[in-house]
């Protein structure tokens, strides 16, 4: 089995912003709507990501399974996004295979696009459930709905200490446990 590697991690990344520059000038980029192009780089640099993350497959080893679990888990579970983002995910991808398959840089096109045709209409389900979110997510979500900025660290910190408090009040056995807990 392969372990995790920064040196590989880093490796995909750089591919896949050079594939994205070279996405953005072909022909399957122009046939997306405009929001479609607009969401693309960051619903393929995220997938790419996560299908590195979390199941060790650069772009060429990218399977059906993982690409499946990585759509309707892990990007309901850890994207904060519109549904603008959930909808551009399969025609995104579907236009980006297309083109990874005719600059022969994948070999499986066919078989990621049929497996994404078959789950594009769960991927926008299953983001707007919240019991699939995880935990950063869903306080990401609700800090949001709280009218705080979540660019502003200062009031960031704030809330998170806020949240704090409130656990520690209502679950006083915890001690002096710290959420969101360690390594979570």
């Amino acid at each position: 089995m392969k372990d995790y590697s920064n040196e590989t991690a880093q490796e995909v990344e750089d591919k896949i912003s050079a594939w994205i520059d070279e996405f953005e000038r072909s022909e399957e980029y122009s046939g997306l709507s405009a929001d479609e192009q607009e969401e693309s780089a960051f619903v393929i640099g995220v997938f790419a990501d996560l299908m590195y993350g979390y199941y060790l497959e650069t772009p060429e080893e990218w399977s059906t399974d993982s690409l499946r679990a990585c759509c309707l888990t892990l990007l309901p579970r850890k994207v904060l996004a519109g549904p603008e983002f959930y909808q551009a995910v399969e025609p995104v991808l579907t236009a980006f295979f297309a083109f990874l398959q005719r600059k022969a840089y994948i070999k499986n096109s066919a078989e990621l696009t049929k497996r994404l045709k078959k789950i594009a209409d769960r991927i926008v389900e299953q983001a707007d459930m919240s019991e699939n979110w995880g935990w950063a997510k869903a306080i990401l979500t609700q800090a949001l709905e709280d009218g705080v900025d979540l660019a502003d660290k200062h009031a960031m910190q704030k809330y998170i200490d806020k949240l704090n408090e409130q656990l520690q009040q209502i679950t006083p056995e915890m001690g002096k446990g710290k959420w969101p807990p360690a390594g979570k």
